[in-house]
C-alpha cells in the first residue's frame, strides 16, 4: 500500500476513535484543563529555565576561567554571548514568578549576576593593561563570589517554584482523580488503539528514514560500504532505493576520477622524468659551451619539470593515501631529527624569500614509532605553505614538545592567514583557500592522510591578516586496532 493511504486511514482511525472518547469527557475536562494551566504555561517554563541560567552561569565561570588562561579571544566572543543570553533569560523569567519567595530570588539573582558582569568587565581591562595578577585576583574573588550568590539565588528561586508546583500539582491530581473515574475504561481503550495503530505506522517509517540517515552521512562521510536495507513498496522504500543507486553511481564515479588521477600520474613520472634528464644534459653543455642564455633556458626547463613532478607525485600519494595502499614503514626515530631534516630541505626557499625560520624543543625524548620519510613529507608540506604565504621578512617557527605519551608539532606563520569560511574544509582534496595558486590543492590532504595513518590529529587555527597555526599531534607508538 502507498504511504498516502496509509496516513489517511491510520489518521482516520485515530480522529473517529478520540472524538468518541472526546464527546463523553468534554465537560469535565474542561476543570481539568484550567487546573493544569498554572502547571504548562508558568511553572514548568519556570523550571526549564531555571536550570538552563545555572548552567549558563557555571559555563559563563569556565570560559571566563579559560579566556584568563588562555587569553583567546573566542572565548571572550563566547563569553559575551552566552551572558547576554542568560541576561535575557533572568528577564524572560521574570514573567513566570508569582509567589514572594520566587521574587525575592530573583532580584538577588539578577543583582549578583550584574555585579559579576561588571567583574569580568574589569578583568578584561585590567589584562588590557598587562595586569594579569590582578585579573586572576579579581576572578578568583568578587567575581567567583558574586556569581556564587547568583547561582545560589537561582537555587533558592527553583525550590520555591517548586513548592508552589507541589501544591498546584495536589490540586490538580485531586481534580484529576474525580475526572479519571468518570471516563478511565472508554478513554483508556480508545485512545491505546489509535496510538497502537500510530505508533506502528511511525515506527515503520522512522526506522526506515533513520536508516536513510545513516547511510547518507556515511556516503558524506566517505565510508558508505554497503546499500541500505530498503524495505515496502511505498515511497519511503522506493526513496531507499533510488538512494542505494545513487550512492553506487557515486562511488563509482569516485573510484572512476581516482583511476583517473592515479593513471594519469602514473603516466607522466616517465616522460617527466625523461625532460628533467634532458634539460640538465643541455645545462651542462650550455654551461661547458658558455652559453648563459641557453644555461637559462634549461635551467627553467628543469625547475618547470620538477614542480610538475613533484605535483604528480603528491597525487599518487594521495590516491594511495585514499585507497588505504600506502603502508607506513614504522620504526622507533628520533621525531626532531626528521623536523631538522625537512627544515634543511626548506632552508633554500626560506632564505629565497627572506623568511626566518626558529625550532625550539620542549621535552628530552622526541622517539616515537613511526615512518620518518611521512613525517618530514608533513612538516615539509606545512612549512612549505607556511613561507608560501608569509611575506618577506616574516617568519615560520616550529615548536616541537613531549606531551606524555604523545609528540606535538605546532607551526606558525606570520602571513596572510586563512579566511575564516576556508577552516571547514582547508584538509579537503583539489580545495585552496586563496583561489587557484600554484599546486594542486592536495598538499594540506596528504598532511592529514598522513597524520591519520599514524593514529594522530592535525588542527589549525587562523586569523586573517595574522597568521596561522598548524598543530599535528602523533602517538609515540602504535594505536590499537
Amino acid at each position: 500500500m502507498r504511504l498516502a493511504p496509509k496516513i489517511f486511514l491510520v489518521s482516520a482511525l485515530v480522529i473517529a476513535v478520540l472524538c468518541a472518547a472526546a464527546s463523553w469527557s468534554l465537560l469535565t475536562v474542561k476543570r481539568l484543563v484550567t487546573a493544569h494551566q498554572d502547571i504548562t504555561t508558568r511553572s514548568v517554563p519556570a523550571l526549564r529555565l531555571q536550570g538552563t541560567l545555572r548552567e549558563s552561569i557555571r559555563s559563563l565561570m569556565r570560559l571566563e576561567a579559560r579566556w584568563l588562561v588562555l587569553r583567546d579571544q573566542d572565548y571572550a566572543a563566547a563569553w559575551n554571548q552566552r551572558a547576554a543570553q542568560m541576561a535575557d533569560g533572568l528577564q524572560e523569567l521574570g514573567g513566570y514568578l508569582e509567589t514572594p519567595g520566587e521574587r525575592a530570588a530573583h532580584e538577588a539573582a539578577r543583582i549578583a549576576f550584574h555585579e559579576y558582569r561588571r567583574h569580568v568587565e574589569s578583568e578584561r581591562r585590567l589584562v588590557a593593561a598587562a595586569q594579569g595578577a590582578g585579573a586572576l585576583k579579581l576572578a578568583e574573588g568578587p567575581a567567583r563570589e558574586a556569581a556564587q550568590r547568583a547561582e545560589t539565588a537561582l537555587t533558592e528561586m527553583t525550590a520555591a517554584t517548586e513548592a508552589a508546583l507541589a501544591r498546584a500539582q495536589a490540586e490538580a491530581h485531586a481534580l484529576e482523580d474525580r475526572t479519571w473515574r468518570a471516563v478511565a475504561a472508554a478513554l483508556l481503550a480508545s485512545v491505546a488503539l489509535g496510538l497502537g495503530a500510530s505508533a506502528l505506522l511511525a515506527y515503520r517509517m522512522t526506522r526506515s528514514l533513520g536508516r536513510l540517515t545513516v547511510a547518507t552521512a556515511s556516503v558524506a562521510a566517505g565510508t558508505w560500504t554497503e546499500p541500505m536495507a530498503a524495505e515496502g513498496r511505498d515511497e519511503i522504500g522506493e526513496l531507499g532505493r533510488s538512494f542505494n543507486r545513487m550512492a553506487e553511481r557515486l562511488r563509482e564515479v569516485d573510484r572512476l576520477k581516482e583511476d583517473f588521477f592515479s593513471q594519469i600520474s602514473h603516466d607522466l613520472r616517465s616522460p617527466l622524468a625523461s625532460i628533467r634528464l634532458a634539460a640538465e644534459t643541455l645545462h651542462e653543455r650550455a654551461h661547458e659551451g658558455g652559453d648563459a642564455h641557453q644555461a637559462r633556458f634549461a635551467q627553467l626547463i628543469d625547475a618547470s619539470a620538477a614542480r610538475m613532478l613533484g605535483m604528480v607525485n603528491e597525487i599518487l600519494d594521495f590516491t594511495r593515501l585514499r585507497a588505504k595502499a600506502m603502508p607506513l614503514d614504522r620504526r622507533p626515530i628520533d621525531v626532531l631529527k626528521a623536523v631538522v631534516r625537512a627544515m634543511d630541505e626548506m632552508r633554500p626557499m626560506a632564505e629565497e624569500k627572506r623568511v626566518r625560520m626558529d625550532l625550539a624543543a620542549d621535552g628530552g625524548d622526541f622517539t616515537a614509532l613511526a615512518e620518518e620519510g611521512s613525517l618530514v613529507r608533513v612538516v615539509v608540506n606545512l612549512l612549505g605553505n607556511a613561507i608560501s604565504f608569509t611575506p618577506e621578512g616574516g617568519a615560520a617557527s616550529l615548536r616541537l614538545a613531549a606531551l606524555g605519551d604523545r609528540l606535538e608539532l605546532r607551526v606558525r606563520d606570520t602571513g596572510a592567514g586563512i579566511p575564516a569560511d576556508a577552516l571547514p574544509w582547508i584538509f579537503e582534496p583539489y580545495r585552496q583557500a586563496h583561489g587557484r595558486r600554484q599546486g594542486t590543492g592536495l598538499g594540506l590532504a596528504v598532511v592529514k592522510g598522513l597524520v591519520d595513518a599514524h593514529g594522530g590529529t592535525v588542527r589549525v587555527e587562523s586569523e586573517p591578516g595574522k597568521g596561522s597555526c598548524f598543530t599535528v599531534t602523533i602517538p609515540k607508538t602504535q594505536a590499537t586496532a
